[in-house]
């Protein structure tokens, strides 16, 4: 074990970390997290606006009148997940910027203008506002990672106009990002140009067809999901935070996915959503009550265990995991290093992801609406109002039942050798 430890430190911690710490994948994690606080409100409006209850329905409809019908979906929904897209851009703008060590704001400036360049005009010569939904994540993810990295490059090339000391900050500044805006932008035009002259059309249908389609049917199927969840719970094994390497790489593809269900659901609340596994699929199933499903565990300890130790980190575990925080028994137990618990803290996601797909695909839960559900909610809330129906909560109970079943054998056997350290040292 402890040759493997060793080994795994020294070649698996440097590549972990690389990957976390990756700029560009950083730069999307930050993006995707700056829509976060609008997409939630957002989300909160179309749980309230579409609660599955025909007797709220009615006394609000009776109560409010025909604004009822149209504030969620004719207002805030446009104003709120609507723009996701382009939120994405400001904030991976931003947050690229800021590691590049350039100008955050003319960058975000850049970023969208470039965004524009690339999407196609409705005959009017408007933009249609699905280009600032789901539809356009993917390129607005791309656009802001190329126009940043093109600007940075200006910019610490020197290629910029410098003004008198005596110019105002401001007007520096604007000045300053003149030359790399000049370069930028045509790059963009000559891009548009020439996915014009492809069978594609516009640069979003050829994104959407050739990368985000294909990565999301390879990442998000059964097997993809479970590499992704055995990944998570190995790293951690070993004192590594795997959520945020696994996130790292994972993230926009689950935004995406979830997004693109939003927008199905947004057109009827009984389409069939084309994905599974979303954002929310992996945070309240896959790793309910956090990665490896530990609040389970914590209950056992808590009530099941006679060892003193378990007794006492199982009772301090049980109300963070039910917010889905679970690292007090991951470092208290401890899981990281424990053989004893490598086991189920592996197999316990592992069923949850085989469970929860197959009841989805099979048609016993619906597909997760796409609705942005704050992480921290616990079970089974999180379940019923992500699918919008009770079933999804029930999976969450399930799933949790099911969990506690596989680590019972383990911790138990813990338990054992645990209560017998103990009773030697009072002797």
């Amino acid at each position: 074990m402890d040759t493997l430890t060793t080994w795994l430190d020294k070649r698996l911690m440097p590549i972990a970390t690389k990957i976390s710490e990756n700029k560009y994948l950083s730069a999307l994690q930050d993006g995707l997290m700056f829509s976060m606080p609008i997409l939630i409100v957002g989300s909160i409006c179309i749980i309230i606006g579409d609660f599955p209850l025909p007797v709220f329905q009615d006394a609000m409809s009776s109560l409010l009148g025909d604004i009822w019908g149209s504030w969620c979906w004719d207002i805030m929904v446009p104003a709120t997940t609507g723009l996701v897209s382009l939120l994405s851009i400001i904030g991976i703008a931003n947050s690229l910027a800021k590691k590049n060590g350039v100008e955050p704001l003319s960058a975000v400036g850049i970023s969208v203008s470039a965004y524009f360049i690339l999407l196609a005009q409705m005959e009017d010569g408007g933009f249609a506002v699905s280009n600032f939904e789901a539809q356009g994540l993917f390129t607005a993810m791309i656009t802001a990672l190329l126009a940043t990295s093109i600007y940075s490059f200006t910019i610490h090339k020197d290629w910029v106009i410098k003004m008198p000391d005596t110019v105002p900050s401001f007007v520096a500044r604007s000045f300053n990002a003149l030359i790399p805006a000049a370069v930028t932008l045509p790059i963009f035009l000559i891009i548009r140009i020439l996915v014009s002259l492809t069978p594609f059309g516009t640069v979003t249908n050829f994104i959407i067809q050739v990368l985000q389609m294909p990565l999301a049917n390879i990442t998000t199927s059964l097997i993809g999901t479970l590499f992704a969840s055995f990944l998570n719970s190995f790293i951690w094994f070993f004192g590594i935070h795997g959520s945020s390497v696994v996130d790292s790489f994972m993230d926009p593809i689950w935004y995406a996915t979830r997004a693109e269900n939003l927008a199905i659901y947004q057109t009827s609340v009984t389409a069939i959503r084309p994905y599974i596994v979303t954002m929310d699929f992996i945070n309240f199933f896959v790793f309910v009550t956090g990665s490896g499903i530990t609040l389970p565990l914590t209950i056992i300890m808590a009530f099941k265990c006679k060892a003193k130790r378990l007794k006492e980190i199982g009772k301090l575990s049980i109300l963070p995991g039910l917010f889905n925080v679970n690292e007090p028994v991951i470092f208290g137990l401890p899981i990281v290093l424990n053989p004893m618990m490598l086991i189920p803290f592996v197999l316990a996601p592992t069923c949850s992801v085989i469970i929860a797909y197959l009841s989805m695909y099979v048609g016993l839960v619906p597909f997760p609406t796409g609705v942005t559900i704050p992480w921290t909610t616990p079970a089974p809330i999180a379940g019923w109002l992500m699918c919008n129906d009770w079933r999804g909560g029930l999976l969450q109970i399930v799933i949790l039942i099911i969990s506690g079943l596989i680590y019972y054998p383990f911790i138990k056997a813990l338990d054992k050798k645990y209560v017998l350290e103990e009773n030697a040292e009072e002797v």
